[in-house]
């Protein structure tokens, strides 16, 4: 009787706690405006981290774009993204804000693993999932790959770096003016 108590308490937990908690978790996933969206695509052996410039619209992406100065392969032609940025193996998030991450691959089945904030995700070639967090405390954070990817599968690593909404502004703008330097140039003159 006693071990029929147990499983019966054990499965009153689980369905009346735990699968409701996560189905909240992943089904609400916060809105556009609070949260930071940000592309993480992973390739054999780096991550790409994809973030819309100020117009707040990623742009249009095309596998024929890409090339060793465009590894996302941004549509040149697309006025949308010639403000992006993109950070290799740099995951940049401001502190108390959630961030939603849109997890994909280039080439084989990667994952996103950061550790201390407690989530993981495989990352699907030609699939985008979405992920997200909090961070609650600045600092840096390594993210690794959790999927065995290939023989440099050791080596993917990434971190992820947590500051204050004016750092994170200073970060993005310097990666702008290295990727836009005619667009950086151009208040200036």
């Amino acid at each position: 009787h006693a071990e029929f108590a147990v499983v019966l308490i054990e499965a009153a937990l689980l369905l009346g706690f735990a699968l409701p908690l996560w189905g909240k978790r992943v089904v609400d996933i916060p809105e556009q405006g609070e949260a930071l969206r940000v592309r993480a695509v992973g390739e054999q052996y780096a991550w790409n981290y994809h973030y819309t410039g100020p117009d707040g619209v990623f742009g249009k992406q095309n596998a024929a774009f890409v090339s060793s100065s465009n590894p996302l392969g941004l549509d040149p032609s697309d006025e949308a993204g010639k403000d992006d940025v993109v950070s290799k193996n740099e995951l940049f998030a401001v502190n108390q804000k959630p961030i939603v991450l849109e997890i994909t691959s280039k080439d084989v089945i990667h994952a996103v693993s950061i550790k201390h904030m407690r989530i993981a995700q495989d990352a699907i070639p030609g699939t985008k999932v979405p992920m997200w967090f909090r961070p609650i405390k600045a600092g840096k954070y390594e993210i690794v790959c959790a999927q065995l990817c290939g023989a440099g599968h050791y080596a993917m690593r990434s971190h992820l770096i947590v500051d204050s909404q004016e750092k994170f502004d200073e970060q993005i703008k310097e990666l702008s003016a290295m990727q836009h330097p005619a667009v950086a140039a151009s208040p200036a003159q």
